[in-house]
């Protein structure tokens, strides 16, 4: 599930339990039922976990027009 800064819900992917979240994060964000304003024109921010800490995660994002923000792996929260 993909939702906005609010937790609003802006798009979903089903998929069994045992699918690995970074294969769907493609899908997940072509699933986006609003309108999204143009990325070239307004800088777009994605905020993914440590489980998007991979090329597959960052490229996904990348893609779709989306300035990644991932978690790493080992990072402490302060």
């Amino acid at each position: 599930m993909l939702t906005d800064g609010e937790g609003g819900p802006l798009g979903v992917v089903i998929a069994g339990a045992n699918a690995v979240e970074q294969k769907l994060l493609a899908a997940t964000i072509e699933a986006i039922v609003v309108e999204r304003p143009d990325p070239a024109e307004e800088g777009q921010h994605l905020c993914l976990d440590k489980g998007y800490d991979n090329p597959n995660g960052e490229q996904a994002a990348v893609e779709a027009g989306y300035r990644p923000h991932i978690r790493r792996i080992g990072e402490e929260v302060n």
